[in-house]
């Protein structure tokens, strides 16, 4: 198949469809992908990258057409908007100059849903058939961000939604829950594919954690959604002397952490900045304790959480600080305990009881987390149910 990638974010960012579109290539596919210039998490362009005009680059055998964003997203709704309908633009004009002749088009989408806009332009101009990934749930995610609703936003929100569902003509989700806010806005079927573990060469980390203290430990983005303010107060409440609580990783609200940190006098909370994802395996396997917050919104609650298959391969208990689809998987599969995440005296008991429960039950967890790895995030598994069942001229 000829498969033209619709993507915001793509190599040399890290994200999965870099690895779905290295697994289409190995299979014998021509994939091209249309994307802006690398930026994230900072929001502003990578080295090596000017952001401005159209361009062109290879990567594996993939042709990469890229355009400009607008620098500085991460730091104001206002940005963060410019560049939502930038990127549509942009996207639009690339679309409109394409010159190779496609099978189909498939949206990956861990963004805005808007992402979708140039892929059904493509369907429009071209005659695609649009497949879209949906990894994150809107209207759900939009209010979760903080946008206020009013009657008119609503409204908006939903014929938005409900346009880019009805031209989309296959629906993959990463979350089960997904199904369920998607069928008020379609009556197709959606296909659950999952997340997967990112392929990565592990090697050691130049992290050390302490051998003498009970290591709970966070890796990831550091967001708003994480829940991380509540989870650093529940731990300073637990009064735990011989733990440390360990923060890998970088994001739009890591200043704001850090200062609940500081409001908390958390002494035993360590921040260890961003490391590269081939240091995660060795960060986590240091752990005694792998920590799972995020807040109790709609859709945040009903995402899968991304960092979940790192966890399972490290096979140490998970310390869910969560509702939702996350909370089923821990509970459901005996991989750790959980607790409220607006409680942080619920929060403060479960990081207690984690200690006791870590050194009982580390073999079944790490059976368990095996076990789904093998089945429910089999990558082989999910990219075949993906090729598979793709529309395609």
């Amino acid at each position: 198949m000829n498969i033209l990638v619709v993507s915001e974010v793509f190599w040399p960012e890290d994200f999965i469809i870099n690895d779905l579109v290295r697994e289409w290539v190995k299979m014998g596919h021509r994939v091209e992908v249309v994307t802006q210039y690398p930026s994230y998490p900072q929001s502003y362009v990578f080295d090596g990258y000017e952001n401005r005009g159209y361009q062109t680059e290879n990567w594996e055998s993939v042709k990469i057409h890229r355009f400009p964003f607008v620098e500085g997203y991460r730091d104001s709704k206002v940005s963060k908007f410019r560049n939502y309908f930038s990127y549509i633009q942009g996207g639009k004009k690339v679309v409109d100059n394409l010159k190779g002749k496609y099978d189909c088009a498939f949206v990956s989408q861990t963004g805005p849903l808007t992402v979708a806009y140039p892929a059904l332009y493509a369907k429009k101009k071209y005659g695609l058939p649009v497949n879209i990934w949906t990894c994150d749930i809107w209207p759900d995610a939009v209010w979760g961000y903080g946008i206020r609703k009013f009657t008119l936003t609503e409204t908006l929100l939903d014929k938005t939604i409900k346009s880019i569902y009805k031209g989309c003509d296959r629906i993959f989700v990463s979350s089960k829950k997904f199904s369920e806010t998607i069928g008020r806005y379609t009556d197709k079927e959606c296909i659950y594919a999952p997340n997967w573990l990112r392929p990565a060469e592990n090697i050691e980390s130049k992290i050390r954690l302490p051998e003498n203290k009970v290591n709970f430990t966070f890796t990831g983005n550091v967001s708003r959604y994480q829940n991380l303010i509540n989870t650093i107060e529940g731990f300073v409440k637990a009064g735990m002397e011989n733990a440390q609580l360990n923060i890998v990783g970088d994001g739009s609200y890591l200043a704001e952490v850090k200062e609940a940190a500081a409001r908390a006098a958390a002494k035993n909370v360590v921040f260890h900045g961003r490391r590269p994802y081939n240091e995660m395996y060795d960060i986590l396997t240091q752990s005694q304790v792998l920590v799972l917050p995020l807040m109790p919104q709609k859709g945040i609650e009903k995402t899968e959480p991304f960092k979940i298959q790192s966890y399972l391969q490290a096979g140490k208990p998970i310390f869910g600080v969560l509702n939702g689809a996350g909370r089923e998987i821990i509970e459901e599969n005996g991989l750790g305990l959980c607790a409220n995440p607006t409680d942080t005296e619920a929060i403060a008991k479960g990081f207690n009881k984690m200690i006791a429960y870590a050194t009982e039950n580390v073999a079944n967890v790490h059976d368990a987390a095996k076990k789904l790895l093998a089945t429910r995030f089999n990558k082989t598994e999910i990219v075949k149910r993906i090729t598979e069942n793709l529309i395609v001229k």
